[in-house]
């Protein structure tokens, strides 16, 4: 079992989830790193970036449904002038899960670009049907090292669907109904996972404004 999350304060007093670096045996094999600043596809700067673990991750339809989010790739993003925040991907399968331990301990180990912030883990059905209990097993192992874990399902429609049919969320949408299609809107589970993501990532920059109480007058 992965050793428990101590709490760790950054430099901006934003509190986040991470392990004493010297407590991480880091990957043999380090992500590439991104050095030129994440695209803006909307109407502003993204908030997040996917980070795919592994090869077919599917960090371009997650970037996709979350219109806040940018696909970086397998590169850590390490340009200041765009977002650092960084959602891990991996497919719930044991090759993925293995990927995706290894960019969180990469982090943890404090390997990844400065100001690189793990806000989580994605994980993607490998496959439609039950999750094989040695999977789930060692999601839960993996999911340790994660302050901030979400599933998404298994959607047939996705083979169909080319990536620009797909509907996107924006914060504030409201929950998509039960037998809505791909490029109508994205699935309930896709959306509760951003709310989520949102809601977390609001809740760190409001700590990150707060004054230091040790140094306020």
């Amino acid at each position: 079992m992965a050793a428990p999350l101590h709490l760790h304060y950054d430099d901006r007093n934003a509190r986040i989830h991470r392990l004493e670096p010297g407590t991480v045996a880091a990957p043999q094999r380090l992500a590439p790193v991104r050095e030129t600043p994440l695209p803006t596809t909307g109407a502003h700067p993204p908030l997040f970036a996917v980070l795919g673990a592994h090869g077919g991750a599917g960090t371009s339809t997650l970037a996709r449904w979350w219109a806040p989010a940018a696909d970086t790739g397998l590169a850590w993003p390490a340009s200041p002038h765009t977002t650092q925040h960084v959602l891990v991907a991996a497919r719930l399968c044991m090759p993925g899960l293995t990927a995706a331990a290894e960019r969180l301990r990469e982090w943890h180990a404090g390997l990844a670009p400065d100001g690189v912030q793990v806000i989580g883990l994605v994980l993607s059905a490998a496959r439609p049907g039950r999750v094989p209990a040695l999977v789930r097993r060692y999601r839960a192992v993996v999911a340790e090292l994660a302050e901030h874990v979400y599933d998404i399902g298994w959607h047939d429609e996705l083979v169909t669907c080319e990536l620009t049919d797909l509907a996107q969320y924006l914060p504030y949408d409201p929950a998509p109904s039960r037998r809505s299609r791909l490029r109508e809107t994205v699935p309930a589970d896709v959306h509760s996972a951003g709310t989520q993501i949102i809601t977390h990532l609001a809740a760190t920059r409001s700590i990150a404004a707060q004054p230091d109480s040790e140094t306020s007058p």
